[in-house]
């Protein structure tokens, strides 16, 4: 079967997008995928600490810009701008899926005691409070120790990808044996980190999968309507 249905991905850096399109077309034959990248976003929120009234503007006009492209989805890529989300998604009649959401589910029903680990400090507070929504539904109180590993942003901005996966690493197996229910990799970026994690007993979480395979199953439903 062919998916001839038109995905725009909003992105707030120029990260890789093969693997999301590979992804997507292996699971999708014959999905377009198109993205429109704001890369001053997420300075502008580090500097404020949190999105701005003028973030939220330019996110809402991506949105509708996306639409008027024909976009029959919108996925949003980036956690930090997962809360700008839920506002956009009221004004625009396509659906939205933010990557992180699945993700969040998944972390809050594994338990009550979830490392949270991140290389931005903007991007802790729209993840652990997605995992405490999920977790409020499902009847838990959900403990969280959050980890900035703040270096590691800074050689992934300084282009040294291998320096940043490493001290990633380093970080996550101190945290698989801390006793955590779950880890949860707040960034899409860490999904490079996978392969290297494969004796990490604890769950590890990235939302890249199972983000996509909520855009997959949603494209599908939507094919069969």
């Amino acid at each position: 079967m062919r998916y001839e249905k038109r995905i725009t991905v909003l992105q707030t850096s120029f990260a890789k997008r093969e693997d999301t399109i590979a992804y997507l077309e292996e699971h999708l034959p014959g999905i377009t995928v198109d993205f429109i990248t704001d890369s001053s976003l997420l300075p502008e929120i580090r500097k404020a600490g949190k999105p701005t009234q003028p973030v939220i503007r330019r996110m809402t006009l991506y949105a509708m810009a996306a639409e008027a492209m024909g976009a029959d989805l919108i996925l949003n890529s980036c956690s930090t701008v997962g809360e700008v989300a839920d506002i956009y998604a009221q004004l625009v009649s396509v659906p939205v899926v933010k990557i992180d959401d699945p993700m969040a589910r998944e972390a809050a029903a594994l338990g009550d005691n979830i490392a949270l680990i991140a290389t931005l400090p903007t991007t802790l507070g729209p993840s652990r409070r997605a995992i405490q929504r999920y977790g409020q539904e499902q009847g838990r109180d959900i403990k969280f120790t959050e980890y900035l590993d703040q270096p590691a942003w800074e050689a992934l901005a300084a282009g040294d990808s291998k320096r940043h996966n490493a001290i990633l690493i380093e970080s996550i197996r101190r945290l698989d044996a801390a006793g955590f229910d779950a880890i949860v990799m707040a960034q899409v970026s860490m999904r490079a980190l996978l392969p290297d994690l494969r004796e990490v007993r604890t769950p590890v979480l990235c939302s890249f999968y199972s983000g996509l395979d909520r855009v997959i199953d949603t494209v599908k439903q939507m094919c069969k309507a």
